[in-house]
């Protein structure tokens, strides 16, 4: 959700609205959430009527120019001393690549123990009640090796370290949309915690048997080509004891 965003009187053509972020992984991420939920909550001290055409123009430090999102005003209505709008977005990345080239090398630049696959700050919505009723997932960050889920529920599945998670995914792009197995094997298990009973624990893993095809998609979801995916949990396959037990 963006939040205090000045809105420009009304004018003719596209009301743009500007929203600066402190990093690049921020602005990365945002743009993400935005995209993949296909529209976002934006707070302001004034509103814009349903219909209205906006032009959103994110801004970091990092970047020589703004990022650009076309969107339009879905509703709007009073919340507090604030007016919130809902924007439904339209985002072209190819006008945009130097400026995400631009975002993804500060990235790397300030990344602490760099990988050799560079993780970008995503947020793609997964779904996950197959596995448990009422639980929802994020991956929050990918690369071409792996990703980190957030699974959020009153009740979380037993995940374990080296336990594996197959999911299907499937491009918002044409050629794309019929669903491939993507298994991600769990390298490392974050602490549950806890709030107002609900349950947050993120996985960090790494992706296995990659055919061309999911390498494909995984590098235009990286690239913001596809920032739709529709992403399923399917099936939680516990890891196997390194051996049998002997019988005496």
């Amino acid at each position: 959700m963006l939040d205090r965003v000045p809105v420009a009187p009304l004018a003719p053509g596209p009301i743009r609205l500007h929203a600066a972020y402190r990093s690049a992984e921020s602005l990365l991420r945002e743009l993400s959430r935005a995209l993949n939920q296909g529209q976002a909550l934006l707070k302001a001290d004034s509103g814009l009527p349903a219909g209205t055409h906006i032009v959103l123009i994110l801004t970091a430090g990092a970047l020589s120019a703004p990022i650009e999102v076309e969107g339009v005003v879905t509703s709007c209505r009073p919340r507090g001393n604030k007016m919130a709008m809902t924007l439904r977005y339209h985002f072209d990345p190819e006008p945009h690549r130097a400026r995400l080239r631009e975002a993804l090398a500060e990235l790397r630049r300030t990344t602490r123990n760099p990988r050799r696959e560079l993780r970008v700050p995503l947020a793609l919505r997964a779904e996950a009640t197959a596995l448990v009723r009422g639980l929802s997932a994020t991956v929050s960050n990918a690369s071409r090796a792996g990703a980190r889920l957030e699974l959020v529920g009153r009740r979380l599945p037993p995940v374990e370290s080296g336990d594996r998670l197959e999911l299907t995914l499937a491009g918002s792009r044409p050629g794309s949309r019929r669903p491939a197995r993507l298994v991600l094997e769990a390298m490392w298990v974050g602490t549950q915690r806890r709030s107002s009973g609900t349950k947050r624990q993120e996985v960090g893993g790494r992706f296995l048997g990659l055919s061309p095809t999911l390498r494909q998609r995984i590098l235009a979801i990286l690239r913001f080509d596809d920032a739709r995916p529709a992403l399923r949990l399917v099936r939680l396959r516990k890891r196997q004891s390194d051996s049998p037990k002997q019988g005496k």
